[in-house]
């Protein structure tokens, strides 16, 4: 949801009152916007338009690695700054995926807009770099504590959740590789070999028009999403 910049859905007043500082032709440029629980903020590898503004509710911070891992590695709060990180280190695409863990409540900054307003306020680059450095310090204190995931964990859990939401005996889930990729914040490349996975396992039907599961596959994947777990707690 987009609504002109007003405070009112707002109840942080760290964020109320950034947006009150918000220079009044940078503002004009301004959106809120409200994203839904489990709803993509930004994906790892894509062009940064915008800078985020985390001004209600929660997100995860993950990233996706060659292994096949998902490394859920941070949590972000009110009020934090999604793509300075990157901003600051010249880089022009985002470097994590974020996903939103509750409801959420974010502003968007067109990228030169909030480049322009660093250089003019001198409050707000002490901000940034606070953000920054604390950042990086209670990440240097988790090291090690990451949780590692593999993608094909979250994908059969997104699966299983397809099918009890249906309440049918069969599901058909009629979605692209691309559409289940931008839901979960995984390539192409690793959902199609994950699907493949499955299929071969004989846990999913896949055709041309999406993927089918069956009352039967559905207890399959449980009982293979249960040994995952297991797994990963030996």
């Amino acid at each position: 949801m987009n609504k002109s910049l007003c405070c009112d859905c707002i109840k942080n007043q760290k964020a109320i009152d950034f947006i009150n500082k918000i220079p009044s032709n940078i503002k004009s440029k301004t959106k809120i916007r409200k994203v839904e629980k489990e709803k993509l903020v930004v994906l790892k590898g894509n062009p940064i338009k915008n800078i985020y503004i985390s001004c209600q509710g929660q997100m995860q911070v993950r990233n996706e690695f060659e292994n096949g891992f998902i490394y859920s590695f941070a949590s972000i709060k009110p009020i934090s700054y999604i793509g300075v990180i990157e901003m600051m280190a010249n880089k022009d695409t985002y470097s994590s995926t974020l996903q939103t863990t509750s409801e959420c409540i974010i502003i968007e900054i067109p990228i030169e807009d909030f480049r322009y307003w660093i250089n003019i306020d001198h409050q707000l680059t002490l901000d940034i770099l606070q953000f920054i450095s604390k950042s990086m310090y209670e990440q240097s204190l988790k090291t090690g504590e990451s949780l590692a995931y593999p993608a094909i964990f979250i994908l059969i859990n997104y699966l299983l959740n397809v099918f009890e939401s249906e309440d049918l005996d069969t599901v058909f889930l009629e979605k692209s590789r691309e559409e289940i990729g931008a839901i979960l914040g995984f390539s192409v490349r690793t959902i199609n070999r994950n699907l493949k996975i499955l299929k071969e396992e004989n846990l999913i039907t896949v055709n041309r028009k999406g993927i089918i599961i069956t009352k039967d596959q559905f207890y399959k994947l449980s009982s293979k999403l249960d040994k995952i777990k297991d797994d990963k707690h030996r």
